[in-house]
């Protein structure tokens, strides 16, 4: 049995379903003790039948839980119910990066806003790295914009430890294939914090630009999910001031660079 509006587990108190992707169905609920709400993450079955699978994100799960930094979301509480892992995190008003890039004009932002909001991002995660942590899946689904501007950086379920052996499948890569690095295409096994500077670097080419560096059906790029991958290994990606002539110099190499 699956969570479901109306279900009380442990002091929680399950309310509407927020998001539902391939990595499971997020869920607001009451924390009934600090009466306080909460965003609860359960992982879909179809992945949790697998016990490598299930030992990995409690453990990367809890491993969260030991980041306290202003802008990255607090996991209070992990737990298995209702035959799921579930990750309690802090509810985060406000819209996702990839959802207010939907409605900005353009699909993008103006270079101050796409800068401040980058700088938040990259602060949460030299703490992160500092901690020997990589977060792996550095994209606009996973930053939250408050309505104030406050900047998180949520979802390190799929983060591993720096040299930790991944208990993943043989093969089996993590990450979201337009931000993706090229180590993490080629040797997924031995990424460090310089995956995620270049996670970074294409979701600001995408925000100041409307679109992410590599495209399909674009630049000389075919028509699949493979030849996206090749573009991140092989390709220097056209520079941004070449798409909007009007980014500054300065940013343009910036983020050149951590491509």
């Amino acid at each position: 049995m699956s969570l479901h509006p109306g279900l009380h587990v442990k002091q929680y108190v399950i309310g509407e379903m927020l998001a539902k992707g391939g990595m499971g169905v997020v869920w607001r609920a009451e924390d009934t003790q600090s009466d306080q709400p909460v965003a609860i993450k359960a992982v879909a079955n179809d992945l949790i039948v697998d016990p490598d699978f299930r030992s990995r994100m409690q453990d990367e799960a809890r491993r969260h839980q030991r980041l306290h930094h202003p802008n990255i979301v607090p996991v209070p509480d992990v737990f298995e119910a209702a035959g799921e892992t579930c990750i309690v995190m802090k509810l985060i008003g406000g819209l996702s990066l990839a959802t207010l890039l939907d409605h900005c004009p353009n699909k993008r932002l103006g270079v101050e806003e796409a800068v401040r909001i980058v700088k938040d991002i990259l602060n949460a995660l030299n703490y992160a790295h500092r901690q020997g942590i990589v977060h792996r899946d550095v994209k606009p689904a996973n930053v939250m914009v408050e309505r104030e501007g406050k900047v998180w950086l949520l979802d390190f379920g799929i983060a591993l430890a720096m040299g930790e052996q991944r208990r993943t499948r043989t093969g089996q890569t993590v990450g979201t294939l337009l931000y993706m690095s090229p180590e993490q295409i080629i040797k997924p096994r031995s990424i460090d914090h310089r995956s995620d500077v270049y996670s970074v670097g294409c979701m600001l080419y995408e925000m100041v630009t409307g679109q992410a560096p590599f495209v399909k059906n674009q630049d000389g790029i075919a028509d699949s999910d493979f030849a996206i991958q090749q573009a991140h290994v092989n390709k220097t990606p056209v520079h941004p001031k070449t798409r909007v002539p009007n980014i500054p110099d300065e940013l343009d190499e910036i983020i050149m660079t951590a491509q």
